[in-house]
């Protein structure tokens, strides 16, 4: 991952997360999607020809929210 943002011209930003900045000053952050405590419909992920799953803490957040089955 590093190497095709620096490859692309970027730096990035100082610290413990893989942060830079784009062209226009926004600041990107690259996270891993199984952590997340966000989902896409199965619908969306078929459409997108994705086949993504999520950690059990990700998972068991999500439940909590009330956003799982």
């Amino acid at each position: 991952m590093k190497t095709l943002v620096t490859d692309a011209g970027a730096k990035f930003i100082d610290g413990k997360f893989v942060d830079f900045p784009d062209p226009w000053g926004n600041r990107i952050e690259v996270v891993e999607y199984r952590a997340l405590q966000f989902s896409k419909t199965d619908e969306v992920l078929k459409s997108m020809g994705l086949a993504l799953d999520k950690s059990p803490e990700a998972v068991e957040e999500l439940r909590k929210k009330g956003m799982t089955k």
